[in-house]
């Protein structure tokens, strides 16, 4: 006699073989997951930017800005009258007046920057000691061809 729990031999064999045909429809799908979450394609390149970058730009200095003994900031002692490319360089002149009560020598870093704020050039221009009050005129040439540049100035005294 049969009993309804037990299970005959070819009963087993399809149960054996359903489970068989799950397992590997879950492997499948779960390999088709895990397909779909690897990168095939192509590493990602970076975006240029809006502006180009520029080549290195020129310095000419001595000193390392802020490195003077006794030095103060001045730079409400100068002025920038001339700062135009002409040709293959950058002429930049201007002047400056002693607001000091004593004799006092100039420092003054000219730089040439991109309207993005790169600098393209830092070149230092020594004033010799002038009298309080006075003024002297200052001027450098700078070897960048590039157009658009802003001229700032950092400017140090020194007394002397």
């Amino acid at each position: 006699m049969l009993n309804s729990s037990s299970t005959t031999p070819s009963t087993a064999g399809r149960r054996t073989a359903t489970k068989g045909v799950v397992v590997a429809g879950i492997a499948v799908t779960l390999g088709l997951v895990l397909a779909g979450c690897t990168d095939s394609a192509p590493d990602p390149k970076p975006t240029p930017t809006a502006t180009e970058p520029a080549e290195a730009g020129i310095t000419d200095i001595q000193d390392t800005p802020g490195s003077g003994e006794g030095l103060e900031g001045a730079l409400a002692d100068a002025e920038v009258k001339t700062c135009e490319l002409a040709g293959d360089h950058w002429e930049v002149a201007g002047s400056v007046t002693n607001s000091s009560d004593a004799d006092a020598s100039y420092r003054i870093y000219v730089s040439l920057l991109t309207q993005g704020g790169d600098t393209r050039s830092l070149t230092q221009v020594d004033v010799e000691p002038i009298a309080a009050g006075a003024s002297a005129d200052w001027e450098t040439t700078v070897a960048v061809e590039d157009e658009a540049l802003d001229c700032v100035l950092r400017v140090e005294r020194y007394a002397s």
